[in-house]
Order: structure tokens, then C-alpha cells, then sequence
């Protein structure tokens, strides 16, 4: 893949690679999207993107088609591990970006919403149980 061939997704996956997470391309009646593990501490990989927590990605409709072509920014859905609705995540970046800089900065945002999914729930776990007073 050269550059002038990379397609969105292409440049997406690339940038979120960097930061040591992976999406897959995937469709669903003509449209296509990444998708990846929202759960900190699943599996990145492609079957785990599908039966967990998940984001689903976009730029408009199609995260295949030339990046030359992007002028919609990406967008992060949150779905549950049965592939429902639950938030939407990042709207986009509201003002105009070229493919990379909007996969770069998209790229960060959703690895800084993960990293913060995992510190919250580390709090959780790490948070002890309140003490019960012994009965005598």
C-alpha cells in the first residue's frame, strides 16, 4: 500500500497501531466501518472486536474508500457485546482535517477514552470492600 493508494481505514488502523491497538474493517449492507475492542482487557483481536464491548468507527460510510476522497471526520460508537447501540463516543473533530491529521487525532482520542476505561476500572477493582465490624 502506498500512500496515495492508503485508503481512510487503511490510515486509521496505521495510526492506532502506533498506539498499540488494532481495528478491523468491516460492512454491513454496503456500509463499512472499523471496529475494535472497547474492553481494556480483551483480546485485540478481530473475533474479540465482535463478542465484546465495542466501537464501531466511521467517516461518513465507507472507511474503504481513498483517503485522497475523506471529507467527513471519524466518529466512535459504543456497542454492547451483543452489537447494540449503547453511546456515541466522538462525533468527529468539527473542523475540516486531511485524512491523516483526522486519523491521528481521532486515533488519540479513542486510545485516551480506552486508557481512561482502564483506570476506572482499576479504581474499581483496586477499591477494597468496606469493613464489616465483627459480631461478638
Amino acid at each position: 500500500m502506498t500512500k496515495s493508494t492508503a485508503t481512510e481505514g487503511d490510515l486509521l488502523i496505521a495510526e492506532l497501531a502506533k498506539r498499540g491497538r488494532h481495528a478491523y474493517l468491516g460492512g454491513d449492507r454496503g456500509v463499512t466501518f472499523l471496529i475494535m475492542t472497547a474492553d481494556p482487557d480483551a483480546s485485540d483481536d478481530e473475533g474479540s472486536a465482535y463478542t465484546t464491548a465495542h466501537l464501531l468507527m466511521y467517516a461518513g460510510e465507507q472507511a474503504d474508500r481513498p483517503a485522497a476522497w475523506h471529507n467527513e471526520p471519524w466518529s466512535a460508537h459504543l456497542h454492547d457485546a451483543e452489537g447494540n447501540y449503547v453511546d456515541t463516543l466522538i462525533e468527529g473533530s468539527g473542523i475540516p482535517l486531511n485524512a491523516e491529521a483526522d486519523a491521528s487525532l481521532f486515533a488519540t482520542q479513542v486510545c485516551d477514552w480506552i486508557d481512561d476505561r482502564r483506570r476506572a476500572t482499576a479504581r474499581l477493582d483496586s477499591a477494597q470492600a468496606p469493613q464489616r465490624p465483627h459480631s461478638h
